[in-house]
């Protein structure tokens, strides 16, 4: 009769370790499948935000095209575009630096 009860004991206990692992088990799988659900979500609202900024990126440089402001300033500001000089001069450093030196001492 005692070695009986000392196999259900056996037993019971061997149930008890059994089930606890299991459900120790079971938790770490929840938990995995959690972390990779957030992962998931995470690499989606990350694949947003990058398509996001490279559409904002793209309106910027539509928004911030010469074509377009010399466009807006031409038609609805009424401004014009200065023409190229018809006439340019061309004269070395030396010369300027001569007639520097020659008004400094006229002027001394």
């Amino acid at each position: 009769m005692k070695n009986s009860k000392s196999i259900l004991g056996y037993g019971f206990l061997a149930g008890i370790i059994i089930t606890l692992y299991a459900l120790g088990y079971v938790a770490i799988k929840l938990n995995c499948e959690a972390l990779i659900k957030d992962k998931v979500i995470t690499a989606q609202d990350f694949s947003s935000v990058r398509n996001e900024k490279l559409n904002l990126t793209a309106q910027f440089q539509n928004l911030n095209s010469e074509d377009r402001i010399v466009d807006i300033a031409q038609k609805e500001l009424g401004m014009v575009k200065c023409p190229a000089p018809e006439l340019t001069l061309t004269v070395s450093r030396e010369k300027i630096e001569r007639i520097q030196k020659e008004i400094d001492s006229k002027y001394e």
